[in-house]
């Protein structure tokens, strides 16, 4: 056996302008891994928002400072996914998450069964998924919500909304005179003080909200558990929780965690994190960073251990060089393919 790993960047180009409180793009580049055999091929995906600060490029060029171009055997396979998967490693987020998909992808392909089964991981039911509305004009907003509900099959039934925006009141107040779907929000760590988190969340359970996302800075979660006893809405955290330390620290201060593979690094890494909240009572979130297929698909894996996903960024997506996720009456069917069950689409190429 002989198999080649591959980096490459992509970058992926939105639909419309995507705003969050970090600030306004029109797309994101993507770190890709592609882990090739004679007649088989896995792909990874780890997505870059500028926020986070990695640079694509010097990724690129690390790469071989962490992993092989080419392994030999199924013994140096399994090694390098015991590497990728481990709890302690020096390998930067981005690059252990995307190897982390591709070796599970391909190992998935191999073995003739979707990746969740290697990874013991039951399919979803019903797992409901969510749908972004970025910090737009009240006028944008109600154009995406027309576009992922005029489609009956879609039949999405919960929207989440990123705050931090001048018009985040007008915005909720229009979008609940325009359907009765339900919502959640995602501050993105935009409310700077308690008072302001508090009085915030409070409009936001009279309006129907189910749950606040990020309300406060990572600088601020000392200040999370006081927050949680003057509210009755739940607490999910993003990104303050990257990892089992992490959540250690602060599981008495939220409801329930939001698990990003390109956070945690990678699947394996990614369903650990979910038991571990899990035994200790809290929801589950599996998120992405408006990635591609490929990152969306392998985030659905693990669906069948979440509360609900928010799994949409495929769709703020024109240039998609994946396909194979299927969104169903509010729903992200579960994979029957092999690997994470994606499909290259052929008119599109990556670049160095």
């Amino acid at each position: 056996m002989e198999i080649k790993l591959t980096p490459f960047t992509y970058r992926l180009t939105f639909k419309r302008a995507f705003g969050i409180a970090h600030g306004t793009r029109n797309g994101t580049d993507s770190l890709f891994i592609r882990a090739t055999t004679d007649d088989k091929e896995g792909y990874g995906e780890a997505a870059l928002p500028p926020y986070l600060g990695y640079d694509v490029h010097q990724l690129i060029s690390d790469f071989n400072s962490y992993f092989p171009t080419t392994i030999y055997s199924m013994e140096e396979l399994i090694a390098l996914l015991q590497k990728v998967s481990s709890p302690i490693s020096d390998i930067p987020s981005p690059l252990r998450c995307a190897m982390d998909i591709a070796l599970h992808d391909l190992c998935g392909q191999l073995a003739n069964m979707p990746a969740r089964k290697i990874l013991e991981v039951p399919a979803a039911n019903n797992v409901r998924c969510s749908v972004t509305l970025g910090i737009s004009s009240v006028e944008e907003m109600i154009e995406k919500i027309k576009e992922v509900t005029t489609d009956s099959n879609l039949g999405f039934t919960l929207f989440k909304h990123k705050l931090g925006g001048e018009n985040d009141l007008e915005r909720i107040k229009a979008f609940n005179d325009f359907t009765n779907a339900d919502f959640c929000i995602d501050a993105n760590q935009a409310w700077k003080s308690v008072e302001e988190a508090t009085k915030q969340i409070h409009f936001l359970q009279d309006l129907g909200c189910l749950f606040v996302e990020q309300p406060m800075p990572v600088s601020m979660n000392a200040h999370l558990c006081e927050l949680k006893k003057n509210i009755q809405l739940p607490i999910i955290l993003d990104e303050s929780i990257q990892n089992a330390s992490d959540f250690d620290l602060l599981k008495n201060s939220c409801d329930g965690i939001n698990v990003k593979l390109m956070k945690c690094g990678g699947m394996a890494a990614g369903k650990n994190l979910i038991q571990l909240a899990k035994r200790h009572g809290k929801k589950i979130l599996i998120g992405c960073m408006s990635e591609s297929t490929c990152g969306a698909a392998a985030a659905a894996e693990l669906a069948g251990l979440a509360d609900w996903v928010d799994l949409d960024g495929p769709l703020l997506i024109s240039n998609d060089p994946f396909e194979g996720i299927i969104y169903q009456q509010g729903c992200i069917l579960p994979n029957t393919s092999n690997g994470v069950g994606i499909r290259r689409v052929k008119d599109l190429t990556f670049s160095a």
